[in-house]
């Protein structure tokens, strides 16, 4: 994401106004003032993500960099990080908030289409009976519970996939803890295709659904990154350059 914004209207008329002394400090000004002003073009767009977004984790509000003007380069940047390490980038995942439309598989997702389960077509969503964190997303501990439970880690270690005899202690459980075991498939045939937990009981078992197969994952685009960019730079950056530009003669 790359918005540009032009400012040289509010540099001519401002430079113009206070005469030679701002026109030479105009450089210094001019790259203070549109610095802060994508700091705070930074700091709305952390607060329309708030708003747009249902509890966005700390991840996702970090998902944003600003590259700073110099006297040199007179522009300065507010983008979405196109690198995460291990993790998905936000030009990946908040690309369809932004514009609309399909989401990228997660890691999880494609871990699992290498099991064969999971259809090409399909992404996954939570179903009704998985452990959610805080943010209200699949938890991280039971989505490496069921990559390795279905085999799908390639490295050993503390990542290694799910022994058979784990698996059968498991579905015994414990006298304080309930036996359970994974499956993919329809309970009853008509039940959605997914990852399902059947629970032992004393008197018997049930399943509840995981993680459910859907044939799309389409997004609305809720998210203007470039209203919010737009909008704020060109209300703040009037008054920062003014501010700039005196702070500067006074520093003569």
């Amino acid at each position: 994401m790359k918005l540009t914004v032009d400012v040289s209207r509010t540099v001519a008329e401002l430079t113009d106004r206070l005469g030679e002394l701002a026109y030479a400090q105009m450089p210094f000004a001019a790259a203070l003032a549109l610095t802060r002003t994508a700091q705070a073009v930074q700091e709305r767009q952390v607060a329309e993500m708030k708003d747009v977004f249902d509890r966005p984790t700390p991840y996702t509000l970090s998902s944003t960099f600003v590259r700073p003007a110099t006297k040199q380069r007179l522009s300065s940047e507010v983008g979405l990080k196109d690198f995460a390490g291990k993790g998905t980038p936000a030009t990946k995942f908040l690309a369809p908030q932004i514009a609309g439309g399909s989401r990228r598989l997660k890691r999880f997702e494609i871990a699992l289409r290498r099991t064969g389960n999971v259809p090409e077509d399909y992404h996954i969503v939570p179903g009704a009976g998985c452990r959610r964190d805080a943010y209200g997303n699949i938890s991280a501990g039971q989505i490496v519970q069921i990559l390795s439970y279905f085999r799908t880690f390639p490295e050993a270690g503390y990542r290694a996939n799910m022994t058979d005899k784990r698996k059968r202690q498991l579905a015994r459980g414990t006298r304080s803890r309930m036996g359970y075991a994974y499956f993919i498939g329809r309970p009853g045939g008509r039940a959605p295709l997914g990852v399902w937990q059947r629970v032992q009981f004393a008197s018997g078992s049930a399943v509840k659904p995981v993680l459910i197969f859907v044939r799309s994952a389409r997004y609305e685009a809720i998210y203007d990154f470039e209203f919010v960019a737009r909008s704020t730079s060109e209300r703040v950056f009037p008054t920062q350059f003014e501010a700039a530009l005196q702070q500067a003669v006074r520093g003569l």
